[in-house]
C-alpha cells in the first residue's frame, strides 16, 4: 500500500469536516440565512427578518424573537425553550419536533405552520393564530391558549391536558385522539362551531 503523508490525510479530513459542518453562524441576520445548528441562546433577534432562514437544530433558548419575521423558516428540531416570540410571524414555518417548552408565543401568527411532535408544554399561546396549522402529536400540556385561533388546525393525538383553551376558536379543527384531561374549554368555539358553556372542562359539554 502506498504511504500517504499524515499532513495530507489531515488536510483531507479538515476539508471533509468543513463540508459537513452546520451553517455560517457568524453571518448577519437576513432572509434565507443558514444558521442551522448554531448556538444562539439568549440572542437578541427582536424584529429581525429571517424569512425562509434555515434554523434547523439551532439553539435559541431564552432568545428574544419578539416581532421577528420567520415566514417559511425551517426550525425543525430547534431548541426555543423559554424564548420570546410574541407577535412573531411564523406563517408556514416548519417547527416539527421543535422544543418550545415555556416559550412566550402570545399573539404570534403560525398560520399553516408545521408543529408535528413539537413540545409546547407550559407555553404561553394567548391570542396566537394557529389557523390551518398541523399540531399532530404535539405536547400542549399546561399551555395557556386563551383566545388562540385553531380554525381548521390538525390537533390529532395532541396532548392538551391541564391546559387553558378558554375562549379559543377550534372551529373546523380535528381533535381525534387528543387528550384533554382537566382542559378548560370555557366559552371556547368548538369544532362544530358551537360555543362551549362557561366552566366547561375536559370537553365541550
Amino acid at each position: 500500500m502506498t504511504n500517504i503523508p499524515k499532513i495530507f490525510l489531515f488536510s483531507i479530513s479538515v476539508i471533509f469536516y468543513s463540508t459537513q459542518a452546520f451553517g455560517a453562524c457568524s453571518d448577519p441576520a437576513a432572509p434565507g440565512v443558514d444558521w442551522s445548528g448554531c448556538k444562539l441562546d439568549g440572542a437578541n433577534l427582536q424584529s429581525v427578518d429571517l424569512s425562509g432562514a434555515d434554523l434547523s437544530k439551532a439553539r435559541l433558548k431564552n432568545a428574544n424573537l419578539k416581532h421577528a419575521i420567520l415566514k417559511g423558516a425551517d426550525l425543525e428540531r430547534a431548541n426555543l425553550s423559554s424564548a420570546v416570540l410574541t407577535k412573531a410571524n411564523l406563517t408556514g414555518a416548519n417547527l416539527e419536533d421543535a422544543n418550545l417548552r415555556g416559550a412566550n408565543i402570545s399573539a404570534a401568527t403560525l398560520k399553516k405552520a408545521i408543529l408535528i411532535g413539537a413540545n409546547l408544554q407550559g407555553a404561553f399561546l394567548t391570542s396566537a393564530n394557529f389557523d390551518g396549522a398541523d399540531l399532530e402529536d404535539a405536547n400542549l400540556q399546561m399551555s395557556r391558549s386563551q383566545g388562540a385561533k385553531f380554525k381548521g388546525a390538525n390537533l390529532e393525538d395532541t396532548k392538551m391536558d391541564n391546559s387553558d383553551f378558554s375562549s379559543a376558536d377550534l372551529s373546523g379543527a380535528s381533535l381525534d385522539g387528543a387528550s384533554t384531561f382537566n382542559t378548560s374549554f370555557s366559552n371556547a368555539t368548538w369544532t362544530n362551531g358551537r360555543r362551549c358553556p362557561a366552566g366547561a372542562k375536559g370537553k365541550c359539554n
